[in-house]
């Protein structure tokens, strides 16, 4: 068979360079564009990708499927198939008429699907385990198909191998994020410290921001586990565990003492999150962090404003971080504006850092906000911000985080 002179063209050159990046794309669409290729260019009715899973189980498939009738999902007994066969050697890997083949003409799916030609390729992945196969299909003989055909087919189906490797180790890897995140919402593996928040003024103590803090591996920082959890669906989990055990503390400290809240816009329009604030509302400071998205600021505006009626305050964090706007500032109007770290430290040796929280001390009054300073780390930088007007501030320098405040 493989002898029969060839009368199509093979791959184009933009199907050639397609097939090139195909092989370094790892996106969820690479799989159809693979399918669509293959079919194109070996000029078949229907290529498709089938999974053995105690049956042959279409996974997708490219094509005018209407004669053939293979759906998504569609299950057949693998014995029927001619990819099972292909696989243990029964079958080769091309087959130009099917009807005319003496292996395949009398085999019940022959004259079901009418299947005129086939080619096939395995697609084992990267410890050998056989996944299924890439095949094409057509209703009508194919003389012209040949071993470069086959070897352009294997090719493909090399790349799709790599693209389920990195689906499945995907698919790993979020089942272990999503298993240590459970596992801190189902023990006592987070704390919660309190960094005070001083009136510039006169050294009081006005609220406390409160930071949870993870004891368990991996060690690192609490936005890479808020992140993680956000990537696996736990993040507003997460953040309402915080909130509860922040919460849980609220006695401890003076009734003048507010309790800063670190709060994502998607978790502030959780309807458990105004739940958890029922009666201590106007002791609660609701920092909403300036890299976050808003996708709808009336809707969020909505939900804050019945907190923000019984008392509880508004800040904006992070504000001067990178190239964030200040769109989070006009739109939900503030109480409190936060000055992110990275503006304030050593502020009193650069001038650029200087006007720049000059003009969002002045502006935060011009939109009746006071200032907080994050991160203040010197008497130098704690005068100057003083000089320009902040209001309230916080950092090492002033008090380090505690878990023992009370």
């Amino acid at each position: 068979m493989s002898g029969v002179a060839s009368t199509k063209p093979g791959p184009s050159l933009e199907g050639l360079s397609e097939l090139a990046r195909l092989s370094v794309d790892g996106s969820s669409e690479g799989i159809e564009r693979i399918l669509s290729l293959a079919r194109a260019a070996l000029d078949m009715d229907v290529a498709l990708l089938g999974s053995f899973d105690g049956d042959f189980v279409v996974e997708a498939v490219d094509g005018e499927n209407d004669w053939f009738d293979l759906e998504v999902g569609t299950h057949l007994p693998v014995e029927q198939t001619y990819c099972m066969r292909m696989t243990q050697g029964e079958l080769p890997h091309l087959i130009h008429d099917a009807a005319a083949d003496a292996r395949t003409a009398d085999l019940p799916l022959t004259r079901e699907a009418g299947i005129g030609a086939y080619i096939g390729a395995p697609i084992r992945l990267w410890d050998g385990t056989l996944y299924g196969t890439l095949c094409c299909l057509s209703r009508a003989a194919e003389p012209s198909l040949n071993d470069r055909d086959v070897r352009f087919l294997r090719v493909l189906a090399e790349i799709v191998a790599d693209q389920i490797d990195r689906e499945q180790l995907e698919s790993e890897k979020r089942k272990l994020e999503w298993s240590r995140i459970r596992a801190i919402l189902d023990s006592d593996h987070m704390d919660i410290e309190f960094q005070p928040i001083f009136d510039l003024l006169d050294c009081r103590i006005v609220s406390l921001e409160a930071l949870a803090r993870f004891w368990t591996e991996p060690m690192r920082s609490p936005s890479a586990w808020f992140a993680e959890a956000t990537e696996v669906g736990l993040g507003v989990e997460l953040e309402l565990a915080a909130i509860r055990a922040a919460l849980l503390r609220l006695d401890d400290f003076p009734a003048d003492v507010a309790i800063a809240l670190n709060v994502s816009p998607t978790t502030a329009l959780d309807p458990r999150f105004c739940e958890l604030l029922v009666g201590v509302a106007e002791r609660v400071v609701i920092e909403i962090t300036e890299h976050a998205q808003v996708d709808d600021y009336d809707a969020l505006r909505a939900a804050l404003a019945p907190l923000r009626e019984r008392g509880a305050q508004l800040a904006i964090d992070d504000v001067g971080a990178g190239f964030a706007n200040l769109r989070h500032i006009l739109r939900l109007a503030p109480d409190i504006v936060k000055l992110d770290l990275s503006l304030t430290q050593e502020i009193s040796r650069d001038p650029a850092r200087e006007a720049l929280a000059s003009s969002l001390v002045g502006f935060a009054g011009g939109v009746g906000a006071s200032i907080v300073a994050e991160g203040i780390s010197s008497d130098e930088d704690l005068a100057l911000l003083r000089t320009l007007g902040v209001d309230y501030g916080q950092g090492y320098h002033l008090a380090r985080p505690s878990s023992l405040l009370h």
